[in-house]
């Protein structure tokens, strides 16, 4: 004898040894468990549907409380909860789901709880929060389930965003039309202003000067045109020869009160930026404005002929 093993039997124990590796891999870290699984096909790979309760509802409360210490950067505990999947995979003492779970127990601990989720000094989920998860966990945990569907759901309040304002940004951004605006203001007092305190873009109430206000006078608002957002024409004395194509940047457009008829259309069709008109009072006919409509454009006082 040689003492030397047959091919067939170090691949043998090659495979012997590398299977205990993973089945003790998987018996002490079930998430790893649960990915060989998916990925031998034993286990489906979990999705949440676009519309479910859980991506409409749960999976935002989960990034704002729970990614930045279970997610791809930091997962404690081995559990991830940013995505369905991981969520489903659980930690490294297996599943966390389930209303009577550790997940949903970590969350209504007291704050002064050292085990409490989120840890001390981040802001503990609101009571609509804890809510929307229960509902979730008492269904299943499921990813299938309309959003719609869940009538005991409190009512989905958006978290409020107050953007931050860098006056050298503003600055910066007024500094090419600042010569002319203080001009075109000085020109028409009260009636050109900024949109806001953090803007560079421009609302015009033409309004306020009334008939005094016509087609020459919008004209010399032209070299303010790429700024300009927001222009309210109610009740001045411009006609169908108003240079409105010229105000590409204008959202909103109010004209009611004035004399246009249907042959402003084609002005009106060349401000692409165009989002809100209202024609109440005038005689633009509703026939004329299709091609705004077919733009999304919201219209109002449409079939008003000024009476």
């Amino acid at each position: 004898m040689t003492g030397r093993i047959s091919a067939w039997a170090y691949a043998a124990g090659v495979l012997l040894v590398t299977g205990c590796g993973i089945a003790a891999a998987m018996a002490l870290r079930p998430g790893f468990a649960a990915t060989v699984r998916q990925v031998t096909g034993l286990e489906p790979a979990r999705i949440a549907a676009p519309d479910s309760f859980y991506t409409v509802r749960v999976a935002p409360l989960f990034d704002r409380h729970c990614a930045g210490c279970h997610g791809a950067r930091a997962a404690k505990g081995q559990l991830r909860l940013d995505s369905f999947a991981a969520v489903w995979r659980g930690g490294r003492h297996g599943d966390v789901l389930g209303k009577d779970g550790e997940l949903y127990r970590r969350i209504t601990l007291p704050q002064s709880d050292e085990k409490a989720m989120p840890p001390d000094g981040k802001p503990p989920l609101s009571k609509d929060e804890l809510t929307v998860i229960r509902l979730w966990l008492a269904d299943g945990a499921r990813g299938d389930v309309p959003a719609a569907t869940v009538k005991d759901a409190p009512r989905l309040v958006l978290p409020v965003t107050i953007p931050q304002m860098n006056p050298q940004d503003v600055a910066r951004q007024r500094a090419p039309l600042a010569d002319e605006l203080a001009r075109l203001q000085k020109r028409y007092p009260g009636l050109i202003a900024y949109e806001s305190l953090a803007s560079a873009d421009l609302q015009v109430n033409a309004m306020l000067a009334g008939k005094r206000f016509g087609d020459a006078d919008l004209q010399a608002l032209l070299p303010l045109a790429a700024r300009i957002v927001r222009l309210d024409l109610s009740g001045t004395a411009v006609t169908d020869a108003a240079p409105l194509s010229g105000l590409r940047a204008v959202t909103h457009l109010r004209l009611a009160g004035t004399g246009l008829t249907g042959a402003v259309a084609p002005a009106l069709d060349g401000m692409a930026a165009l989002k809100v008109l209202t024609v109440t009072g005038t005689n633009i006919a509703p026939e004329s404005l299709a091609g705004l409509r077919r733009r999304g454009v919201t219209i109002h006082g449409e079939g008003d002929d000024g009476a």
